[in-house]
């Protein structure tokens, strides 16, 4: 799991009492408030010179804890591992070290930590999954058809994540960004990235992307980190995450919005989204996207009365710029880890993000679906959409099967890329020849094709006596051959349930009908 790096999820960890060396003060002091990056260099200091077995082991589950924060697997599996071989008193260090083991592909090293783990804490449901997920990774499942790409006008050496398209023609997107530009600019302590701002980029005449641009002030403002944005549907709102930082303590997250007015945007306000006003300085509220009436606000916070971790939630709109209570989404979506990343199409399907739903690697991208019954079944996106990496921040142009989404997949610094999707239509066609019982071409007949989608077509056979039509994917047909003089034929199929590009061929044969006998 990843909280920082996935972009502002920052939350204050548990500090255990170190050694009282004055020299570790500051190593203390940078992961309480959220350096973790700094915080990994002073401990894995403090690590190489200490000769004390119990501080080794300290100092490398503080290293490990800042690695996977800052989304270094292996780094952070190797921390782990020493914590465990110096006995260090705190039982999580052995299922972090199989989660980072497997986040970085390493199955043959993961699957025996998850084991030794769930004989000492069987009721874990995160390491149930994760075993899960390495035992479903080992079975090498298949890739599924959707075709992806990096966009590299949109990414540079730095995180780039969180794309939301602004307006229906979707020429227009804006991200989140934590390149760092100018040698003046300083990097974040957190991170070791810049500090996190929104940009916007628009396609050109020739269809690419534009040079990414940020938004001026007051949408970026140098004393925040800002990611994770949102646009209305009708392109006249944004929403995105806001980070405040405390030199002197652990901050939460808030969703902000702001509207546009004569080409203007105003000012960022709270969206007022927690329970109780008195938690929003540690409380994590983040990751907004909206509904396409924009009736319902969808986002992320380990608010208490969630499952564990960061749980997906949602509140009706009660007013202008008012929310009402927020309402968890349920055991179906969220789990004792971390469901992140909320996308709502107008079909009412409900994309996300989570850690801990058995997946291929960090956080994967999933969909879920109500039922008939009224409840969410969530699947998988499969590969290539998700990858050992972390997968998030998908979003879908209108009801296509087009977008773009993040991903660190091939990145051992933990860097997060935008991607394309496209899932390509499927091509269906039925086909075949119409003969008689003596081989011959049957001349003049022609088939009648019904389809459940409400499709009646009358198709005359050529001269050879062959047919060829253009079906229609998740439809049930029935189509009907006749000619003069020849009984009619009948036939049933279905493209419902295929998965791949498909010719239903039929060779009909037509026959006379028995001639009276006098």
């Amino acid at each position: 799991m990843r909280y920082i790096n996935i972009f502002f999820l920052i939350i204050a960890v548990l500090v255990g009492a170190c050694s009282g060396s004055k020299k570790l003060t500051q190593a203390k002091k940078s992961f309480s408030i959220g350096e973790y990056t700094r915080a990994a260099e002073l401990y894995k200091k403090a690590y190489a010179k200490e000769k004390n077995r119990y501080y080794k082991g300290e100092y490398a589950w503080y290293m490990g804890e800042s690695y996977r924060i800052t989304n270094k697997p292996l780094k952070a599996a190797s921390a782990y591992s020493k914590a465990v071989r110096y006995e260090y008193p705190e039982r999580e260090a052995q299922f972090y070290m199989a989660e980072s083991y497997r986040k970085a592909g390493k199955l043959d090293k993961a699957i025996p930590e998850y084991e030794e783990y769930l004989e000492k804490v069987p009721a874990d449901i995160r390491a149930q999954r994760g075993l899960a997920s390495c035992m479903m990774l080992q079975k090498e499942p298949q890739p599924n058809r959707y075709i992806i790409a990096k966009e590299k006008d949109l990414n540079s050496k730095y995180s780039d994540y969180s794309p939301t398209y602004a307006g229906t023609e979707f020429d227009y997107v804006v991200f989140a960004s934590m390149r760092v530009e100018g040698k003046s600019k300083r990097k974040n302590r957190i991170t070791g990235q810049g500090t996190s701002s929104i940009f916007y980029s628009k396609k050109n005449a020739k269809g690419a992307w534009e040079d990414p641009a940020p938004f001026e002030e007051p949408i970026n403002n140098p004393k925040f980190d800002d990611g994770s944005p949102f646009v209305s549907h009708d392109g006249k709102e944004l929403f995105f995450t806001r980070c405040k930082f405390d030199n002197e303590k652990p901050t939460g997250a808030e969703v902000v919005s702001c509207k546009r007015q004569g080409g203007q945007w105003g000012e960022p306000i709270n969206a007022s989204l927690a329970l109780d006003s008195t938690l929003l300085d540690s409380t994590v509220i983040a990751h907004p996207a909206l509904s396409a009436d924009g009736e319902t606000l969808y986002f992320v916070s380990d608010m208490e009365g969630g499952y564990g971790g960061k749980d997906i939630w949602k509140a009706e709109k009660a007013g202008e710029g008012q929310w009402g209570e927020p309402i968890n989404m349920g055991s179906a979506i969220n789990t004792p880890g971390n469901e992140m990343f909320p996308f709502i199409r107008k079909d009412g399907i409900l994309y996300f993000s989570s850690d801990t739903h058995i997946g291929f690697g960090g956080l994967d991208l999933f969909k879920a679906e109500l039922n008939e019954e009224g409840n969410w079944d969530v699947t998988n996106m499969g590969e290539p959409i998700n990858s050992i990496g972390d997968d998030f921040g998908i979003v879908f142009q209108g009801k296509d099967e087009v977008g773009l989404f993040s991903s660190s997949r091939g990145s051992t610094k933990g860097i997060d890329n935008i991607y394309s999707f496209v899932l390509p239509k499927l091509n269906f066609y039925l086909t075949g020849l119409i003969t008689n019982n003596n081989e011959e071409i049957v001349t003049g007949s022609y088939l009648r094709l019904i389809g459940s989608d409400g499709t009646t077509m009358k198709v005359k056979s050529p001269s050879d006596g062959k047919f060829k039509v253009k079906l229609k994917p998740n439809t049930d047909y029935v189509f009907l051959v006749a000619a003069e003089g020849y009984l009619n034929k009948k036939v049933k199929f279905s493209t419902s349930g295929e998965v791949n590009d498909k010719s239903f061929e039929y060779n009909i044969v037509m026959e006379k009908p028995l001639q009276k006998v006098n």
